[in-house]
């Protein structure tokens, strides 16, 4: 199945429980070794369990974006995650372009969530 974004996880089926309950994302597709579930209507994202890599290979050096509308739209989902024992990186914090918030799924992946600033 075609997917628009894949990150490597521990457990395919784990990470796809923890993307439905954050993002109320629909299964497409579980395996021991691989997931797909759909965001929104606009993207797949696929979860593959990792593969053992040198220690010298750090996996989660991407951030996976997600637009909220609204500063109160960040600042609400931040505090539902924090109410959902969400690891948060970093506080809701405003720079010259966009207001956001970074927190981890469970393999460490960052999760970036912004909305622009208001020119």
């Amino acid at each position: 199945m075609k997917t628009d974004f894949v990150l490597p996880v521990d457990s395919p089926a784990e990470s796809a429980v923890f993307y439905m309950a954050m993002f109320g994302a629909l299964p497409l597709e579980l395996s021991p070794t691989y997931a797909v579930v759909l965001m929104n209507d606009a993207l797949k994202l696929g979860l593959a369990k990792r593969k053992r890599l040198p220690a010298a290979v750090n996996t989660n050096d991407a951030e996976l974006p997600i637009f909220v509308a609204g500063r109160e739209g960040v600042d609400a989902l931040h505090d539902e995650w924090r109410r959902k024992g969400v690891t948060i990186l970093q506080e809701p914090v405003s720079s010259d372009s966009d207001y956001t918030f970074i927190c981890t799924d469970p393999d460490g992946h960052r999760l970036r969530v912004f909305t622009p600033q208001a020119a």
